[in-house]
């Protein structure tokens, strides 16, 4: 079952969930966090490489991204908060030093995420968010390389310090569709230390040194591009990229609005997959995605670090 709540959030998250160091760094992690009420909107980038050795080779994944959000609705009333958020966003995947078995060196995924919370009540709120992405080489663009995400969950905010989320997530990727629970969690443990996450997905343990600066450690085991289309004149075959990461990350804030971040980890599972068009399992998780069987497999663990700047308003 963990194997396939993995491959959910690599697909439900991809296209806005471009730092995922950041707890609200797309808008349905936003949404479900307790500080939501602050920093609605946002435009952030971030820059990660993870490079190894394999069979004598010096190879290098690199992701490039950016993000903004825009609240269209935000009204509070009566402690009752309701927002419309919609975005735009960008991943890139830059191989280096993997040979022509992947059928290229670039893969892009554009992505616009919309999410909506209707509050019920101070303490219930109902949060949906829909990602419609194109994903692939962009070497000929059509309705074939479109993949859509999307959840619904009933918020819950339990106190000023705790809240937490529960709901349903799908995915229709180039394999199949892919349907599970999730839970997300938002707990301000003291003034100093906060703990969140989408379990068992992504977690974060943050502890704030002062009003401007924060480090501590992070496993994140959906970052990543997702997958990729490629062209017609490769045979329209997907590729299925997996990092699944722990690091120490180190955050700044030059003021309430603007903050960089940096971290350094090891992805303790690294894998880019090429797949046949024709690989498909269909409703996950009645089905098993392991069934597959890649045409080429670039598979190896290694270091890996990143930088981003986000810009909230």
């Amino acid at each position: 079952m963990k194997t396939i709540v993995l491959y959910l959030f690599t697909l439900v998250l991809i296209g806005s969930k471009l730092s995922a160091q950041d707890r609200e760094s797309t808008p349905l992690e936003q949404a479900t966090s307790a500080s939501s009420i602050r920093g609605l909107g946002s435009f952030e980038v971030n820059h990660s490489v993870a490079p190894f050795k394999l069979n004598g080779a010096k190879i290098n994944m690199q992701q490039v991204g950016g993000a903004l959000t825009i609240p269209v609705i935000n009204h509070m009333k009566d402690g009752k908060l309701d927002f419309l958020l919609v975005g735009a966003s960008y991943n890139g995947l830059f191989l280096s030093g993997a040979g022509e078995q992947f059928e290229g060196t670039n893969f892009h995924a554009i992505a616009i995420p919309v999410t909506f919370q209707k509050a019920l009540s101070q303490k219930y709120a109902i949060v949906a968010s829909f990602v419609p992405s194109l994903s692939s080489d962009m070497k000929d663009i059509s309705g074939e390389d479109m993949v859509y995400s999307g959840a619904v969950m009933l918020k819950i905010n339990q106190s000023g310090r705790f809240n937490y989320s529960l709901g349903i997530a799908f995915a229709r990727q180039f394999f199949g569709t892919v349907l599970v629970p999730i839970v997300a969690v938002d707990w301000k443990v003291n003034d100093k230390l906060t703990f969140s996450g989408i379990l068992p997905i992504s977690e974060k343990i943050k502890y704030q040194l002062s009003d401007k600066s924060a480090f501590g450690v992070l496993a994140d085991f959906a970052i990543g591009g997702g997958t990729y289309r490629l062209s017609k004149k490769m045979n329209s075959d997907y590729l299925q990229l997996q990092q699944f990461k722990t690091a120490i990350f180190y955050e700044y804030s030059f003021s309430g609005k603007f903050s960089v971040e940096l971290n350094a980890g090891y992805n303790l599972k690294q894998q880019l997959d090429l797949y046949s068009k024709d690989q498909k399992v269909d409703w996950v998780p009645f089905n098993d995605p392991n069934k597959r069987e890649p045409l080429a497999e670039l598979k190896k663990a290694g270091f890996t670090a990143q930088t981003g700047i986000k810009y909230r308003f």
